[in-house]
């Protein structure tokens, strides 16, 4: 026998596998639409999965468990915003200054920049819409609100991001 290392096979449910396959491309394409930033939003996929994985006997059994890693993942990253604006705040009030520049840039990044300059729930409806090409329906339920808020917020992140668009030159009127 070889002295090679080798893995050391984990058990992971077949369904909770084709699960995983299936949906985690889209999630992190949700997730560096609201981030900006692609290692984020894989380390944010990667948990929203991890999760999904701890509670995979009742995740299964839901409705749909699309959306439930869907709203674990807008959730994970509310929170991780919301630590590093805090964060943020406090080394600027300590140093006076911040480190570290974020050195991904995608081509399209100005228009994501732009789109997570919108209030943070129109920002994830339009993400939803538009990464993940998802119905309002699919949209109310992942994000736990009413189709007419998810329409409202659609309608709204639309008109202001026009707007913001138009006043960069970008659009034309």
């Amino acid at each position: 026998m070889d002295d090679a290392v080798r893995p050391i096979p984990v058990q992971v449910p077949g369904t909770f596998a084709v699960f995983y396959r299936d949906t985690y491309s889209s999630v992190v394409a949700l997730t560096w639409a609201l981030s900006g930033n692609r290692w984020t939003a894989e380390d944010l996929a990667q948990e929203a999965f991890a999760r999904a994985h701890r509670d995979w006997d009742s995740v299964e059994k839901m409705d749909s468990p699309n959306a439930w890693v869907r709203r674990v993942a807008i959730n994970l990253a509310r929170s991780r915003f919301r630590r590093i604006r805090y964060e943020t705040a406090t080394l600027v009030r300590l140093r006076g200054q911040v480190g570290g520049a974020d050195t991904f840039e995608p081509r399209d990044q100005a228009f994501w920049d732009e789109l997570r300059r919108l209030p943070k729930r129109q920002a994830q409806a339009l993400a939803l819409r538009y990464v993940d090409d998802l119905s309002v329906a699919q949209i109310a339920e992942i994000m736990e609100a009413a189709e007419g808020t998810v329409r409202a917020l659609l309608h709204q992140g639309r008109t202001r991001l026009e707007r913001q668009l138009i006043a960069k030159g970008w659009i034309e009127q």
